[in-house]
């Protein structure tokens, strides 16, 4: 059976690159697959004017079309991509997978605690469990990370040490400079990473909180170095709240702490390329 095409033959596949483009043959005539953001599965396979085609020959486009639909970012079934999010079962984190699951992403949370403890923990700190995250045991110090990365469109980065815990400095810079580069190098597109306020940072804590202060810079700077203007550096001043069961020291006199929810809403919107470059300071988170 011979057909006329005019413009393009749709099908679906899942790509999502804005800028993806493949041009191919089949037989004696070109074609060209292109992705365009946001179009979900739908690609246009478009011929370079009026031509005939037959059955066989369209179908003969269809392994091209396979391959090159494995060069974009992991899709979830429902067409949204995959985000890692690192430190996903703490406080800030589990704000962050829960609103990434209600919006219908495929989320993973990377934590050293095991897939139940995870779990048991998100639970307590929302009140609920969230059945559809995925849970991955693994220290992002020392681990390969390739794998938990792979195919996915943003990675975020809740990992820190609190101040007065041991190693800060590593525990704060070299851990998530550790991620930040295995993401770069994994292909993800974006990255966000909560850092700690300028006015916190350039204050009289820096003459108690060095080393941990040392290591958010180090983060900061890698993350930017990585990801430019893909990156979101969020810098809160003092979270309100905490874990259930957990006492957290208060913060400096006269700082007004900034809720979960509203750090976990700018995480968000970087992740999903809503924002970039930095929301310093708890007003500026407050009022985003």
């Amino acid at each position: 059976m011979m057909m006329k095409v005019v413009t393009c033959v749709v099908v679906a596949l899942s790509l999502q690159s804005a800028s993806s483009f493949l041009v191919g043959t089949a037989g004696p005539r070109t074609f060209a697959i292109k992705s365009r953001a946001n179009v979900g599965i739908q690609t246009q396979l478009c011929m370079t004017g009026g031509v005939n085609l037959d059955r066989r020959s369209i179908l003969s486009i269809f392994p091209a079309a396979i391959a090159f639909s494995a060069l974009s970012p992991a899709l979830a079934a429902d067409g949204k991509s995959k985000i890692v999010v690192f430190g996903g079962s703490g406080y800030v984190g589990a704000h962050v997978v829960q609103i990434l699951s209600q919006k219908g992403y495929d989320v993973v949370s990377v934590s050293r605690s095991s897939p139940s403890a995870q779990a048991e923990k998100v639970s307590k700190i929302l009140g609920s469990p969230l059945a559809a995250t995925k849970y991955e045991s693994l220290d992002a110090s020392t681990a390969d990370l390739n794998g938990v990365l792979s195919g996915a469109s943003a990675v975020v980065s809740c990992v820190g040490i609190a101040p007065g815990g041991s190693n800060q400095r590593a525990g704060n810079g070299g851990v998530n400079i550790r991620i930040a580069d295995a993401a770069k190098a994994a292909g993800v597109e974006r990255f966000v990473y909560i850092s700690v306020s300028s006015a916190l940072a350039n204050g009289p804590a820096k003459f108690l909180l060095g080393d941990y202060l040392k290591g958010k810079a180090e983060a900061e700077a890698a993350v930017i170095k990585d990801f430019g203007s893909n990156a979101l550096v969020i810098k809160p001043a003092i979270i309100a709240g905490g874990p259930p069961g957990e006492l957290r020291p208060p913060g400096p006199p006269g700082i007004k702490p900034v809720s979960v929810d509203a750090v976990a809403k700018a995480v968000v919107a970087g992740a999903l390329g809503e924002k970039s470059g930095s929301i310093d300071g708890n007003d500026d988170i407050s009022a985003f």
